[in-house]
This record gives C-alpha cells, sequence and structure tokens, in this order.
C-alpha cells in the first residue's frame, strides 16, 4: 500500500506526468495501468490529481489573459468563444466566393456491383465515368 502513496505524492509533485511517477517511486507502468484497473480508490484520486491540474492551468491561463498576453487571448476564445464567431475556418473556394469543385458522396456498394473491373480501370485513367 505504500507504494500507492508514494506514487500518487510523486504524481501531485509532477504535475501528472505518468513516466517520471513511475520512475520516482520505482515502479513500472504496467503496474501503474494494473493499479488504474484494480483499485477504484487510486483511479479517482488520479483522476483528482490530473483535475487539480487542469485548473491550475486553467488558472494559469486566466492570468495571461489579465496581462493582455495575446497569444493566450485568442486560444482562449478559439476554444472557449467559438458560439460567439471565434473560431478559425478554411474556406475553399474561388475569387468572390466562385466554386472551384463539387463534391459528391456516392454509395459505392452498389456501384461497385454494377462496375466490372475493366470499367473501374478505364474510368481512373481517363477520367471518364
Amino acid at each position: 500500500m505504500k507504494s500507492k502513496e508514494k506514487f500518487l505524492e510523486n504524481f501531485k509533485l509532477s504535475l501528472g506526468n505518468i513516466s517520471i511517477s513511475c520512475e520516482a517511486s520505482g515502479i513500472s507502468r504496467q503496474t501503474y495501468y494494473n493499479w488504474i484497473k484494480q483499485d477504484t480508490d487510486f483511479a479517482n484520486e488520479c483522476k483528482d490529481i490530473e483535475e487539480r491540474n487542469l485548473d491550475l492551468a486553467e488558472m494559469k491561463l486566466l492570468n495571461a489573459i489579465r496581462e493582455g498576453k495575446t497569444a493566450e487571448l485568442l486560444f482562449y476564445l478559439k476554444t472557449k468563444g467559438k458560439k460567439r464567431g471565434y473560431v478559425e475556418r478554411q474556406e475553399i473556394t474561388g475569387a468572390e466566393g466562385q466554386q472551384l469543385f463539387e463534391v459528391r458522396i456516392i454509395d459505392t456498394a452498389e456501384q461497385i456491383e454494377d462496375i466490372t473491373y475493366e470499367q473501374s480501370v478505364s474510368a481512373l485513367t481517363d477520367g471518364s465515368e
């Protein structure tokens, strides 16, 4: 039982880094994964540590935003402000929105039944359908 306690302490100190925590605790990664599967209390403790680390990271992000750091502000808006239009999209159009190509979804199972091998090779090589 002391091994698990030692691991959890190292897990907190390493901010949730599994490899560092295993090495510092003298256990293998496989042992860690076995404990996670077999011991719900241990698994819950690990999840709690991970959630606390996420809280810490969010607080650091919000502090950086308060300081006016542009990269952090943009990241926050792109992730939390999507509903308000802060999202990057790629639009594939020509000048003034001109359509460059058409996308068609076909049911290949039906087409495969109707097309011979020679017809499909011919279509691929000469561009016909």
